[in-house]
């Protein structure tokens, strides 16, 4: 138990020792911080925008990171610093177009294909998921993807979203019994 842990602590120091440099101005350090925290900022705009503007605004939060990256404090986690500002940066563009979030199909993939029937229920059930999802409210909606898609610590979460941890956990049970409500009630939805 104590090696996922230590791998954890010096990920974190790894990560504090690049944020450190990069705050000084060392392109190099901001580079890796890029290679490192592109795909989670990513996949955070992806679900609250649910268009290819996701990478687009992706992209402005590493170069917004950049050019602020003064106001960042060294000496905390990077991740929930850029999803605050990705998170700014979405709903940004969501109040300028108003977009109202679609539901994507997602392409159905594994070591065998399943039965016709099979792939159409899977698909199914993945556009409930996705429906439930959207229908909770933002700061639900945020925290469950935060903590279940992107693996991120309540603390982190609550560090990203601007919001005491006692929010975040709120969130995250009224979300969760929203969701199984509307799963286990397929006609409710």
């Amino acid at each position: 138990m104590q090696r996922p842990r230590a791998r954890m602590r010096k990920n974190r120091r790894a990560e504090l020792e690049l944020a450190r440099r990069a705050r000084r101005g060392d392109a190099a350090a901001f580079d890796e911080l890029v290679r490192r925290f592109h795909r989670p900022v990513y996949r955070f705009c992806w679900r609250l925008l649910r268009s290819p503007d996701a990478e687009d605004l992706a992209q402005d939060t590493f170069v917004r990171a950049f050019v602020h990256f003064e106001r960042f404090d060294p000496e905390r986690p990077v991740l929930p610093w850029l999803i605050a500002i990705a998170r700014r940066l979405c709903l940004d563009l969501l109040r300028r177009r108003k977009v109202m979030a679609r539901v994507e199909t997602l392409p159905v993939t594994g070591p065998s294909a399943p039965s016709p029937e099979g792939e159409a229920s899977l698909r199914e059930q993945l556009s409930r998921l996705e429906r439930a999802l959207d229908d909770l409210d933002e700061g639900p909606r945020m925290a469950i993807v935060l903590f279940h898609i992107e693996e991120m610590s309540y603390r982190d979460i609550a560090a990203a979203l601007e919001v005491p941890m006692g929010t975040v956990m709120t969130w995250l049970h009224r979300g969760r019994a929203q969701l199984r409500r509307a799963l286990e009630n397929p006609s409710v939805s």
